[in-house]
């Protein structure tokens, strides 16, 4: 127990141990709301000053709230076992609490730690940690709240409180948090906890605004009855509409029950039979937020759901005016924000993903956010997803479209303004991410196109492609020399283009169809005879140097491949489009190596390539077995990890969204049945071990899809004998005689059936014959029939032995 100096508040014990896997918060919200609403009496530790006669009071009327549980044995009982037990929840405390970058399923540990460990300041300190990072769960909320009511004495605590109540309240749509709240206040202050409560909940809790209107008749707060007349939108509708519109929400609320994943079909479709109410138009709207709200609840990292809100939101009221107000005009918020602006940034703060920082620039671009408003506010996102390189990448290239279009390309110091920011956001991404960020040099390039395109500099646009092409394995892509070409094509007359192409066909390390051809075209287009023997010639002499050199050239493009730990550095070569022009033969100048970045350090020279074996001859046509892309590994795969229980439409983008905050990744291969069936697993391949076991430690448990997932190092078991091996005869097993699969009872009744076919032609030819004849000798053939047939009969139950006999006997 804390000393009486310390002054340490106590915090309720949990109701029950809350597993901290994702799959459980939804069952458990239950479990701790019902504990919530189901209070015992109030029982502190003596070291806390709540015992004076106020406090008493204050506390007689919250008197189901439960400091200690009364069933739980004295606090004085300080075990050796319970010591231990608290230091060692306050070190897990202390070494969550240190993390750098904290998933979200961390935070939700911490504040479990904490509130097992039941020191107030332990708990205070989670939830102001959880607060700064993203939207706090509901059930996080009712815990902290009860916590906190249970130690509010003075006025000043009482403001904190409701203060708490609001951001809680804020987050998501929760019907048990508006009732815990609701429920410890009995009077009109303050007054706006009850105008923006009901007008969140008026439509659904019709019992919030009869305990309203009950109040109001005994104090008769005027003010307060027209506000909630003008803003809370249920407040003037009769019984009936308040009666329709629950009933749409009850249906609303099962659908969701049922559903694992969303689809925006369900909230069209319950929209649909919003229209059809006859309520009010702002009656309809409201109706609707609640209906993305509820589904917000349970899909709170859904990017689609939060971008389908917003489009509702910005819906014209009435679509065939063409100045009809927006949705979000109409409504009065209360404490969950329905405007644009609002929600995007509710968004971010549950989950940020690609497509909503695309649209938060998008709408600052549309609400004419001054550049310096829009650099503060992405500032502050960059420094909440800097964890996540490819979301990072992507922010940055739109910011930098974002300035491109606003920019006054004649007033040159935001031409210069604009030019520093692509190199500080290139800058940035190196230090940050090193080799690993931007693979694709979409920076660089987006910034030689605007050199290009919009501020008519090609020589500074042939400079920052040099740049490019010195780092190592850049002048290996063919993808980039012919970006490279087109830029010189289209904006500036192909004038270097010509060398651009020569160079690139003695760079690249086999020779490629793509650049010859390209480069056979042009001068097609645009050259003359002597340019076009002179293309011709110079393709085939590339040809055949590429093939004489093709094992030394591969050794040496290999040996100068950048690695993924290292520092991104540029290489020691010549770009033949940049500001000096001309051909590609010479080496690397000195300004070359001093325009570089000084944060870019040359990388030490290759080592001298090894003798090669002399080239096999050259073939007319060459079939080479393409190795298959998985292959059974059957040791622990360090650097892979092994997801199951993924849920049937899973994609492998989805996957890489989920997962690319724990490093790069190289692979994702989901699994699927003979039949094409997804299987349910998949194995993600990152770059390092170290990003794997990151992986794992912090996804197991992660629900994607509306299932928990399982993750783990991909340890595979020993391979399964094929089929055609397992039907391999053993060597020395005697081969079995194969048997006949004809029953024997079909074989006895085609016999009798052929039989008396052959009985009736006999009969038949016999009525020619005189009849003295038939008489005396019919009897006898006919016995003789009868043994013979008897005797075939016999014969056939065991003669056919085979498919080949039956295929005899039946004539086919």
């Amino acid at each position: 127990m804390a000393s009486g100096a310390e002054k340490t508040h106590r915090a309720p014990p949990a109701a029950g141990d809350r597993d901290d896997d994702e799959q459980d918060q939804g069952q458990q919200l239950q479990q701790d709301d019902e504990n919530i609403m189901n209070e015992q009496p109030i029982e502190i530790s003596s070291d806390s000053s709540l015992g004076d006669s106020a406090s008493e009071a204050h506390l007689d009327s919250d008197s189901e709230i439960s400091i200690i549980d009364d069933s739980q044995d004295d606090v004085d009982d300080d075990s050796e076992g319970d010591s231990q037990n608290e230091e060692r929840l306050q070190d897990e405390f202390a070494m969550i609490l240190a993390m750098p970058f904290k998933e979200h399923k961390l935070y939700m540990q911490l504040c479990h730690t904490a509130f097992k460990i039941n020191a107030f300041e332990n708990i205070n300190v989670a939830i102001s940690a959880f607060e700064k990072y993203s939207t706090i769960p509901a059930h996080i909320w009712l815990r902290y709240l009860k916590t906190l009511k249970a130690v509010t004495q003075t006025p000043e605590e009482h403001e904190t409180y409701y203060s708490k109540c609001a951001t809680a309240l804020s987050s998501y749509y929760d019907e048990n948090l508006a009732e815990f709240i609701l429920k410890g206040v009995e009077t009109l202050h303050p007054t706006e906890l009850w105008t923006n409560l009901l007008c969140d909940y008026g439509i659904e809790r019709v019992d919030f605004m009869v305990k309203v209107r009950g109040l109001l008749q005994a104090t008769e707060n005027k003010e307060l009855e027209q506000a909630l007349s003008e803003q809370c939108v249920a407040w003037n509708c009769s019984e009936q509409e308040l009666k329709e519109m629950s009933q749409i929400i009850g249906d609303f609320k099962a659908k969701l029950k049922e559903r694992s994943e969303n689809s925006s079909w369900l909230q069209e479709m319950f929209l649909l039979r919003v229209d059809t109410l006859p309520v009010s138009k702002r009656c309809k709207v409201s109706l609707g937020k609640v209906i993305y709200e509820l589904s917000l609840c349970k899909w709170a990292s859904n990017s689609e759901l939060w971008l389908d809100y917003i489009a509702y939101m910005q819906t014209p009221v009435d679509k065939e005016s063409e100045k009809s107000q927006l949705n979000y005009m109409i409504l009065n918020d209360g404490y969950l924000k329905c405007k644009p602006m609002e929600l995007i940034r509710r968004a971010l703060l549950a989950m940020p993903s690609i497509k909503l920082n695309h649209k938060f620039l998008q709408l600052m671009e549309q609400h004419d956010y001054p550049l310096d408003k829009v650099d503060a506010e992405l500032g502050q996102l960059f420094a909440r997803i800097e964890q996540y390189m490819e979301m990072t990448v992507e922010l940055e290239l739109d910011y930098l479209a974002y300035r491109v279009r606003h920019i006054q390309i004649d007033v040159e110091q935001q031409v210069s303004a604009l030019r520093a920011a692509f190199r500080q956001a290139w800058n940035r991404l190196s230090e940050k991410y090193g080799e690993l960020a931007d693979t694709g040099y979409e920076v660089l390039q987006l910034w030689a196109l605007v050199e290009y395109a919009t501020l008519k500099s090609p020589n500074e646009g042939a400079a920052i492609w040099s740049e490019i092409f010195s780092y190592p394995g850049s002048s290996d892509r063919v993808d980039l020399w012919l970006a490279c070409a087109q830029m010189d094509a289209e904006y500036n007359g192909g004038r270097k283009i010509r060398s651009l192409l020569q160079q690139a066909l003695s760079t690249l390390p086999a020779n490629v169809v793509g650049i010859s051809d390209l480069y056979r075209r042009y001068e097609r287009c645009f050259g003359n005879y002597e340019t076009i023997a002179q293309c011709q010639a110079y393709c085939t002499e590339i040809q055949l140097s590429n093939h004489v050199s093709a094992p030394q050239r591969s050794t040496t493009f290999a040996q100068g491949r950048r690695q993924p730990v290292q520092p991104r550095a540029a290489n020691k070569k010549h770009f033949a489009g940049g500001a000096g022009g001309g051909a590609a033969q010479s080496p690397p100048s000195k300004k070359l190596k001093k325009d570089l970045p000084a944060h870019k350090k040359q990388p030490p020279p290759p080592p001298p390539p090894t003798a090669a074996a002399p080239p096999a001859p050259i073939k007319k046509e060459t079939f080479e077995t393409k190795p298959a892309n998985f292959k059974y590994s059957t040791t622990l795969e360090t650097n892979k990890i092994f997801v199951k229980n993924l849920h049937a439409g899973c994609t492998q983008q989805e996957l890489t969204e989920a997962f690319q905050g724990y490093g790069h990744i190289k692979d994702v291969r989901l699994v699927f049945k003979q039949n094409q069936r997804f299987k349910g697993i998949a194995y993600i391949e990152f770059e390092l071990p170290e990003q794997a076991q990151k992986a794992v430690d912090g996804a197991n448990g992660l629900e994607l899809g509306g299932l928990p997932i399982s993750v783990a190092i991909s340890n595979p078991p020993p391979k399964p004998m094929s089929a055609t091996a397992a039907a391999a005869p053993k060597v020395g097993e005697k081969r079995r005689m194969p048997t006949t699969l004809i029953p024997t009872k079909l074989v006895m009744l085609e016999a009798k059936r052929r039989k008396k076919l052959d009985l009736d032609e006999a009969t038949a030819a016999a009525t020619s014959s005189t009849a003295s004849s038939a008489d005396a000798n019919g009897k006898a053939n006919i016995d003789d029939e009868k043994e013979k047939e008897q005797k075939e009969v016999s014969n056939a139950t065991t003669t056919p032995k085979s498919n080949d006999d039956f295929r005899k006997l039946f004539n086919i």
